[in-house]
């Protein structure tokens, strides 16, 4: 298996990096969204609510 690894550039901009290629990690939700964080942890209660019913 290649090594695998996640770089930040110089101006912070992160990569996933596998053997010579290089992919740019960037969320894809709207910039108005709610940030991957609130996602997750909304995610965590409803379901946490949906066990209790």
């Amino acid at each position: 298996m290649q090594e695998q690894k996640t770089i930040t550039a110089e101006n912070g901009t992160q990569y996933f990096v596998m053997g010579k290629n290089r992919i740019k990690i960037t969320e894809h939700f709207p910039s108005d969204g709610k940030p991957i964080e609130e996602l997750i942890t909304d995610l965590i209660i409803h379901k946490i609510k949906e066990k209790a019913v």
